[in-house]
């Protein structure tokens, strides 16, 4: 696991410490250990500016047809600069407040999604990323999301479909909303794993207690983010219960950051901030990751993992499939070494996937080596389906890691062969 991930782990597993800025009041959860990132906290003039000489994402109207409502309704959505339909992207959903439209998710007054995003991506400091606002009008909100939706955005753009890659946004009574698609509903933190109201509306969400029950158990488990936010002049009174929410997580130890911005109302000069930061913190939490870690690494065809044979750990150890039982020579550590590139380091052996003497022919081994940084000991991880990854090593980019003769038997060889899209060539990765 690299530095970046490291600190990217502590930071996940955050506990309360609190900044007191000149414009805003932050607590963010951060180990004693870790330095305090500058995160949550009020961003500089022009960050929510239309910048030139930048490339800007797209945002579009979409009709759908909504079997919830039985009707036609619309829908805003921004795809990234440069946007790539065979790419897949992560997800954030954005709840609009009451009496207002699903553009004001992307308008210049009040959250700006679509130029803050623009502006980080373009500084390198968030990975591209769609955002989509619904209509929250007239509807039950969660049935539409649920039902209506995310099936359309699923079905219809190149998205991770799972959790650990879907975020929602709310201001307002969408603030509220949001608190209880993640917290009051049964199934909230299996749908969304970032989670940012602001200025949320008390009135349309369970109580705290309600939200985290067992002192916040489920919560601590499942969530990756959590950033409540509010202006500490909210003219609809909605501070004192935002805050009461604050208080609550920090007496029970659950990780979340907060945003208290000073003299700030209930309008867009608390939103957008709320909007930079939360692009920012679901980022570094990994709602844009599509792979790094230790795993086990399993085929899709017979659910059997890579297996260092035998235990072994010398140099030319062939690998082979086997039913997972947790050992160290199941378990691989993925690092992105830049340029979209991993590589991939046994646990027990220290050593790395290699591609036998640069091989590219079908059938070359694929064995453990002393990892050095060579092409053959280097790989694309691209993500095939929900949940599988092909493994293509970048000297041989055609080909892949496949399990010889589609077996599912176990010590099956692992070896070299050309891409065809079989399930024995496809490959999901799963913390041990």
């Amino acid at each position: 696991m690299s530095l970046y991930q490291r600190f990217k782990k502590l930071v996940s597993s955050v506990r309360c410490t609190i900044l007191t800025l000149a414009t805003a009041a932050v607590v963010l959860a951060v180990p004693a250990s870790v330095t305090a990132t500058t995160l949550p906290t009020m961003p500089a003039t022009g960050y929510d500016q239309v910048r030139s000489g930048i490339a800007h994402g797209t945002v579009s109207s979409i009709t759908y047809y909504s079997s919830v409502g039985a009707a036609n309704r619309t829908m805003e959505v921004y795809t990234p600069p440069n946007y790539d339909s065979t790419k897949k992207y992560s997800v954030i959903y954005g709840i609009h407040g009451i009496g207002a439209w699903p553009d004001t998710i992307f308008a210049s007054w009040c959250c700006g999604a679509s130029t803050v995003a623009d502006n980080l991506i373009a500084d390198g400091v968030i990975k591209p990323i769609i955002i989509v606002a619904m209509d929250n009008n007239d509807i039950d909100t969660h049935t539409e999301l649920c039902n209506a939706i995310i099936p359309y955005i699923e079905s219809h753009y190149n998205v991770r479909a799972d959790a650990d890659h879907r975020g929602i946004y709310g201001y307002s009574l969408g603030g509220g909303a949001t608190f209880n698609e993640a917290f009051g509903i049964s199934t909230g933190l299996d749908t969304f794993h970032y989670i940012s109201p602001t200025s949320a509306a008390t009135f349309n969400h369970p109580s705290d207690a309600n939200m985290f029950p067992n002192g916040g158990a489920v919560a601590k488990q499942k969530m990756k983010c959590l950033f409540i936010s509010c202006g500490d002049a909210d003219w609809d009174g909605f501070y004192p219960g935002n805050l009461a929410t604050h208080n609550y997580c920090v007496t029970n130890s659950i990780p979340h950051y907060w945003l208290s911005v000073a003299g700030g109302g209930h309008d867009g000069g608390v939103w957008r901030p709320a909007m930079w930061n939360f692009l920012q913190l679901a980022d570094q939490a990994g709602i844009s990751d599509s792979i790094g870690g230790t795993y086990s690494i399993v085929s899709r065809n017979s659910g059997k993992a890579i297996d260092a044979y035998n235990f072994g750990t010398a140099n030319g150890t062939a690998l082979v499939q086997w039913p997972y039982w947790g050992g160290t020579n199941q378990q691989w550590t993925v690092t992105d070494t830049g340029n979209g590139q991993y590589s991939i380091v046994g646990v027990q052996s220290g050593r790395g996937l290699d591609i036998y003497n640069f091989g590219t022919a079908d059938g070359t081994a694929v064995e453990l080596w002393d990892y050095w940084g060579g092409a053959n000991q280097k790989f694309y991880i691209t993500e095939t389906d929900s949940g599988y990854y092909r493994i293509t090593p970048t000297h041989a980019t055609s080909s892949c890691l496949d399990v010889t003769g589609n077996s599912t038997a176990d010590g099956a060889s692992i070896h070299l062969w050309t891409w065809l899209g079989g399930y024995n060539q496809q490959w999901a990765f799963q913390t041990p």
